[in-house]
């Protein structure tokens, strides 16, 4: 991605950029009044304001969402101890916010969080345009649910801070004493974010963190960490595993609270923006698969293609084609059909909420990714495939026969429309077929 960082000051444009760096994220310096901003040689995916707190802030932000190519992003480059006001209420001039002094692993993973929630929210407009072209109506909104956070491990003056903080808000706090009673609540439960007290058991407490990472319906839970004093080691480890802050047990925590309040906000974006590509897909979609009928999916396809041609992002389309492994007995008719639906269903799960996938034909399924190159478009049909062939296909009542898959990934060229794309996707397939 083409990340960006802008402020007035060239010192505080390469100081962010060093930040950046040790982060393991590439950033172009462009420092300048917002008046007269400098034109990002190779574009702009995310824009950072190095000094988001400042007068020009706001500037720069207008200036960046005027552009034609709008960024995904357009972040707040804050101190930590200076984050955004807590609340739930968006904030009309940014996306959202990063600490620029934070430690790398959380500075790293709030931009790819910020860029997760972007490319959603992008795909969310696009998917909408294609559906009315289509006559199609908008799903039901995500419905508001009230604020909600769930505290565990022992008490703490945490708590009542914590327990204060959401009541302002409207919210309530909910307690549990172990983690695996915690884990319960977790999954009979929705909750917006989840504080582990691991001050006096720090393993169970990052254990606990990691755990939620390897769940998918809590990977992204926004987490504090509280930790014993002076324990930095057990803090950079929650930071590893997905904290999206961290704070000593005796120190102040409303900076860290208002860390957690701005990972809340990302998320009830995120979460509302995929809830209403899921009823989009599922209008233009095929009931059998999950995935988007062939119609709508190369419609969509073609303004994928217009889009990122204007954005200047990349777009990558995974063919995957689906055969019985060398040797295997062809199903019936009746049965493939039955089969291949439950791959389809399968890459459906598989796939990003922003990426959109179809079936051409029996034995072809085929999935855009928003935003990605070629590389992440052949890591996601790998990972279809060697899901997917480690499934037993049903061939029949007594029939059971392995799969395999053949894969092409391509990447969109400039001037390529979406219908070239595809057949570009496609002729892999016909040249192997010609030369078997």
């Amino acid at each position: 991605m083409r990340i960006v960082v802008r402020c007035r000051e060239a010192r505080s444009a390469r100081a962010a950029q060093e930040r950046l760096a040790a982060a393991g994220v590439e950033a172009v310096a462009l420092p300048g009044p917002p008046e007269q901003p400098r034109l990002a040689p190779e574009g702009e995916d995310v824009l950072i304001v190095a000094d988001g707190a400042s007068v020009d802030a706001a500037a720069f932000a207008k200036a960046a969402r005027s552009e034609h190519r709008r960024p995904i992003a357009v972040l707040a480059g804050l101190n930590a101890f200076a984050p955004p006001e807590a609340g739930l209420d968006p904030d009309r001039v940014f996306d959202g916010a990063v600490a620029l002094d934070a430690p790398p692993a959380l500075l790293s993973g709030q931009i790819a969080a910020a860029l997760r929630a972007g490319v959603a929210a992008e795909e969310r407009a696009r998917r909408r345009l294609t559906a009315l072209d289509l006559g199609s109506a908008e799903p039901k909104a995500l419905e508001a649910r009230m604020l909600k956070a769930l505290y565990i491990g022992p008490p703490s003056p945490i708590f009542l801070s914590l327990e204060r903080a959401l009541g302002a808000h409207d919210g309530l706090v909910a307690a549990a004493f172990t983690s695996f009673s915690g884990f319960d609540h977790l999954h009979d439960e929705y909750f917006d974010a989840v504080v582990i007290n691991g001050a006096t058991n720090p393993m169970t407490a990052i254990s606990l963190c990691a755990a939620l990472r390897r769940n998918a319906s809590l990977h992204h839970l926004p987490t504090l960490m509280i930790t014993a004093p002076g324990d930095s080691e057990r803090a950079n480890a929650a930071i590893a595993r997905g904290a999206s802050a961290v704070v000593e047990v005796n120190e102040p925590c409303e900076a860290p609270l208002g860390w957690l309040f701005e990972a809340i906000r990302r998320e009830r974006r995120r979460a509302a923006d995929e809830h209403a590509l899921r009823g989009l897909r599922d209008i233009m979609g095929d009931a059998r698969t999950g995935l988007f009928r062939r119609e709508p999916f190369e419609a969509h396809l073609a303004r994928l293609a217009e889009d990122h041609h204007a954005n200047g992002r990349p777009l990558a389309l995974a063919a995957l084609r689906v055969m019985p492994a060398h040797g295997a007995r062809m199903p019936s008719p009746e049965a493939w059909a039955r089969g291949f639906g439950e791959i389809a269903n399968l890459a459906g799960r598989l796939i990003r909420e922003a990426d959109c996938g179809a079936t051409l034909g029996a034995d072809l399924i085929v999935v855009a990714l928003p935003a990605t190159n070629l590389l992440g478009g052949r890591r996601l049909a790998e990972r279809v495939a060697s899901v997917s062939e480690c499934t037993a296909f049903a061939a029949g009542e007594r029939d059971a026969g392995p799969l395999v898959f053949e894969q092409s990934v391509v990447e969109l060229q400039p001037g390529e429309s979406g219908a070239a794309l595809l057949a570009r996707a496609a002729r892999t397939f016909e040249m192997e077929s010609a030369s078997a």
